[in-house]
């Protein structure tokens, strides 16, 4: 007994030290001995799941569990195995179970945090909270948790409560930026004949959306500087922005007073459902390049001219989800008079050509090039991309397919968006359904005003 106890403390000393390897062998020579010991049972299968073995991990908790059924850290732990594999309700019901069994066993926290993932995904957005806020009750400094309840308050449209929580960005396990600035963080102070630098995060889709609070800025007299990315750095010189740099650069290099991340704007300046700054369009195509591609579009005149894209950005967490497929918008192209453009980057278009859609990447560089050929077309059908962000921030008529786990930002079951006026959303009813979105679309532009 003491020998298996001596060669048990090895194994957990071995794991914690990421010698994966040793452990397992010490957890299989303890099994071997005694093929009922669940400790080393339950403490190999989190090996295996920490080597990316998930399957065998399932296998050596449940046979633990099966031992001793009455351990709530066998179910939390089977629960984040179960989560990795995507199964959703068992990973809730083996959550649940830990609970009830023990409501604050060691690190139940993290118990709570996942039920409130997995009911946000569900769209219970209430339980949600209630799950994220019992994960904050037992452990306070789980930011994470933090910033998951604001996301969760964000969809629902409680912006004051959640731009607050959204800050904890900043501070949860794998922060949003994490770079030192010598300079104070803007906290609502005067910005009369001040330098605020504006610091990109995230994706270019934020970039466009929040750049509507440039202008609330100049407002208060404030110098503004923003930081953003080459691709983007053409379409905003047409902002209220007094200078750009480009992202990358040697931030202490720049003279300034004050910065800010562009998405802290909305809290600084208490942003709400009833005050959105909306004054649409604040983002406009460069006027000479968008005649260049009007003379392309002239010979598509008697056409109804749609830009698509079906595809975000692969490194998005979401992004598997919010993308479609290139062949789910087959049916659109057999609605007479109508022609399809795709504005879609770094995808494979050799079925392009067989559908009639029109492949333009070749003429896209940058988003100035995006905006003119938008400038062009009568309407934008996009998944959630910055594409359909660029769409609305420059007033043109776009449709966003929105999956059923969809961002804060297009709140629930809304046919409009608050951020955009011109903006006309169609969601997934259940997890995956791409073909009952575009069957809405396919009705919709058949009988659309604009065909007309």
């Amino acid at each position: 007994m003491e020998e298996t106890k001596e060669i048990l403390n090895l194994a957990v000393d071995a794991q914690v030290k990421g010698d994966l390897e040793k452990a397992k062998q010490l957890y299989t020579q303890i099994i071997k001995q005694n093929p009922k010991d669940v400790n080393a049972l339950h403490l190999l299968g989190l090996v295996e799941h920490q080597k990316g073995n998930a399957e065998k991990s399932v296998e050596l908790i449940k046979k633990a569990i099966e031992l001793n059924p009455r351990v709530a850290i066998f179910y939390g732990n089977l629960g984040m195995v179960y989560d990795k594999l995507g199964l959703e309700e068992d990973s809730i019901k083996s959550f649940e179970k830990a609970i009830e069994l023990d409501f604050d066993y060691p690190d139940s926290w993290m118990a709570y945090y996942n039920l409130g993932i997995s009911y946000s995904k569900k769209r219970e957005i209430e339980k949600a909270i209630e799950y994220y806020n019992k994960a904050i009750e037992l452990n306070k400094k789980f930011y994470d948790a933090y910033w998951n309840k604001g996301l969760a308050l964000l969809t629902l449209g409680r912006f004051e409560q959640g731009f607050q929580n959204f800050e904890f960005r900043f501070e949860k396990k794998t922060p949003i930026d994490s770079r030192i600035f010598d300079k104070p963080k803007w906290k609502g102070e005067d910005l009369n004949n001040k330098k605020i630098l504006v610091l990109w995060e995230q994706g270019f889709g934020d970039a466009i959306q929040f750049a509507r609070y440039f202008k609330l800025l100049k407002e208060k007299g404030a110098y503004v500087i923003f930081e953003c990315k080459p691709q983007i750095k053409k379409l905003f010189q047409n902002i209220e922005i007094d200078e750009l740099i480009e992202k990358g650069i040697d931030i202490s290099k720049i003279d300034y007073d004050f910065y800010i991340h562009i998405m802290s704007l909305p809290k600084l300046f208490k942003t709400n459902l009833d005050n959105i700054p909306c004054k649409i369009p604040y983002l406009k195509a460069d006027e000479k390049l968008a005649e260049e591609f009007a003379r392309y579009f002239d010979k598509f005149k008697d056409k109804f001219k749609i830009g698509i894209v079906w595809q975000g950005n692969p490194e998005q967490e979401n992004n598997k989800n919010r993308s479609c497929d290139f062949e789910d918008f087959e049916k659109l192209v057999k609605i007479p008079n109508v022609q399809l453009f795709s504005l879609q980057k770094g995808i494979d278009f050799s079925k392009l050509e067989n559908f009639g859609v029109i492949d333009l990447s070749d003429n896209i560089t940058d988003f100035a090039d995006t905006a003119a050929i938008i400038e062009n077309l009568d309407l934008i059908i996009s998944v959630d991309t910055s594409v359909a962000h660029l769409a609305g921030a420059m007033g043109k008529n776009g449709w966003i397919l929105l999956c059923y786990n969809s961002d804060w930002r297009w709140l629930l079951k809304r046919r409009d968006s608050p951020w955009y006026k011109t903006t006309k959303l169609f969601r997934q009813k259940t997890a995956g359904d791409w073909g009952g979105v575009f069957e809405e679309v396919y009705l919709e532009l058949k009988k659309s005003s604009l065909l007309h």
